[in-house]
């Protein structure tokens, strides 16, 4: 029993050096490429480096940042969710009608009303993300085709609801989270990085994240060493849908409105692009790295933006180079992933 025990600890050694070595170098690697594309759009656009720019993408980001954090808690247990960007968007829509119900019973303390919206916004991301830990934890079904499936689910619910048009009419104290700072920091800033701060406490110093990883890395192997898979991926879900909630809250806020087709054309292929480039794989990966990832991403869509300011198809280009990137880090990727024996 000694030796065995003396045996587990060791690949549990070994798994936490091979885990933090992954971790460390892809960080440093994010930080280097941050840096250099700051460089280079700051030298070719002078107004990249504005005070009213970098306001800009700190309020731009945060949407995404928090679906990219989303998608990337379910790709680290070999998951996925597809679904991730119509939580965000029903999540807001539910949120979005109960405070226009409630507005008029709290004249003169609209806060009240909108922090109850916001609660029923993340009540509705758990259920989203019930139902996707369900039907993949305890069903089984694969990943890919129930996010996929209530995808279409959640889509069609807000499209049935609204009629297919955009809510609004909402308080004008909501305009607090999407276009407000404190102490010179953008609302929304503060929200993805607090919310990052708490995941990466959950992943890292817990031990729900260490069998978060454990089922990432070897389902079997955790399986047989008692730990409750089907628990571990319900739980997993219900955290990327309640990411997502809080993102549609801030996109509410931002728009002051709720729109069915909002992000969808773009939103799920970039916060699949920000977990792949921030190093998330089946076990592996940071949430540093993926809130590297979103900076870079958005550095490069405000640098796009400039350079192709006023040229024709430029918003073409622009969706047409997420793919040619993605495409791009995914080869990278499987090719440093099998270079270092991790593939």
């Amino acid at each position: 029993m000694k030796v065995n025990r003396d045996m587990a600890e060791q690949k549990k050694s070994s798994f936490a050096r091979q885990l933090s070595f992954h971790i460390e170098g892809r960080v440093l690697i994010l930080a280097v490429v941050l840096i250099i594309l700051v460089i280079f759009f700051g030298t070719i656009r002078s107004r990249f480096l504005t005070t009213n720019s970098i306001k800009s993408m700190a309020f731009q980001c945060p949407e995404i940042g928090l679906m990219g954090l989303g998608m990337a808690i379910a790709l680290m247990i070999n998951g996925i969710n597809l679904s991730i960007n119509d939580t965000a968007n029903v999540s807001a829509l539910v949120a979005g009608l109960s405070l226009i119900e409630l507005a008029p019973l709290f004249v003169g303390h609209e806060f009240i009303s909108i922090a109850i919206a916001f609660l029923v916004a993340v009540i509705m991301g758990v259920a989203c993300g019930s139902l996707n830990g369900f039907l993949v934890g305890y069903v089984g079904a694969p990943p890919i085709l129930v996010t996929l499936a209530t995808l279409t689910l959640y889509r069609g619910i807000s499209v049935v609801i609204t009629g297919g048009q955009t809510l609004t009419g909402f308080p004008d104290e909501l305009s607090v989270i999407g276009h407000q700072a404190v102490l010179g920091i953008p609302v929304p800033f503060v929200i993805f990085l607090l919310t990052g701060i708490v995941v990466y406490f959950i992943l890292e110093h817990t031990t729900f994240g260490f069998k978060v990883r454990m089922l990432g890395t070897n389902p079997t192997a955790a399986k047989f060493s008692g730990i409750d898979t089907k628990s571990i991926t319900m739980k997993v879900y219900i955290l990327s849908g309640i990411l997502g909630a809080i993102a549609g809250i801030i996109v509410m806020s931002r728009t002051n409105s709720v729109a069915y087709e909002y992000g969808t054309r773009t939103y799920i292929l970039q916060a699949l692009l920000i977990s792949v480039l921030g190093g998330i794989s089946p076990g592996f990966g940071s949430v540093i790295g993926v809130l590297l990832a979103t900076f870079i991403l958005q550095v490069i869509s405000t640098g796009f933006n400039m350079l192709l300011l006023g040229v024709q198809g430029s918003s073409f280009f622009k969706d047409f180079s997420w793919g040619v990137i993605f495409i791009v880090i995914l080869i990278i990727d499987r090719l440093v992933h099998r270079h270092s024996g991790m593939g």
